[in-house]
């Protein structure tokens, strides 16, 4: 599946399921492969080689690849229009984002048992103003709402419900306001993929301000 981003911005992220054959990709690099070799999981094998085989077919074999402090990909140099890309998984799907403008994205299966971990990402006051109109997945919503801010403001260290802050949802839409350290970011977007939440950010053009 292919989307396009919003609002004339370049760029577009694809979403595959985990291809559990996908380290034996002939689209795989040499580089690849040694990092493969070093993942014992067969799990954690399918998902990087699924993500890491979307990524040489869009961008080819010689797109640079590295790693931020925070461990996420990014790409050393340009290809095309695309100069930032967002990756992201669950334990059956794939995401992964292409852009010209800073992105961040999240995919999350909606079966998730959030309820443990939720308070540390929605504070009372989001719970109020927005689970009602978010409707029956709100907890997976705002989940990877807020990872994808988390990539697309390389917040590390940021306290997701004190200064990360969702202040608006818009369910037909299918949108989010959402401020970082109380600066608003732009408009995140989400939506259903079977049994997914994909949710996605990028800064917008200056022509699309």
């Amino acid at each position: 599946m292919r989307i396009e981003l919003p609002h004339n911005n370049y760029g577009y992220i694809v979403v595959e399921q985990v291809c559990p054959q996908a380290d034996q990709s002939p689209l795989l690099t040499d580089s690849d492969l040694q990092y493969l070799a070093t993942l014992n999981s067969p799990a954690r094998r399918a998902q990087w080689a699924t993500w890491r085989t979307i990524v040489r077919r869009e961008l080819g074999p010689d797109a640079l690849l590295c790693y931020n402090s925070a461990g996420a990909p990014y790409l050393e140099r340009p290809v095309g229009r695309v100069s930032h890309l967002s990756v992201s998984h669950s334990t059956t799907y794939v995401a992964v984002m292409f852009a010209e403008g800073r992105c961040g994205v999240d995919i999350e299966s909606v079966e998730r048992n959030f309820g443990r971990i939720a308070a540390r990402y929605i504070s009372p006051t989001e719970r109020e103003a927005l689970a009602e109109a978010a409707g029956p997945h709100f907890e997976a919503i705002m989940w990877s709402a807020k990872e994808a801010v988390y990539k697309y403001g390389q917040a590390t260290g940021v306290e997701f419900t004190e200064e990360m802050i969702a202040t608006a949802i818009e369910p037909t839409e299918q949108t989010i306001a959402i401020e970082l350290y109380g600066v608003p970011q732009p408009t995140l977007h989400y939506a259903f993929v079977d049994d997914q939440v994909l949710a996605y950010i990028v800064a917008l053009n200056a022509a699309n301000k």
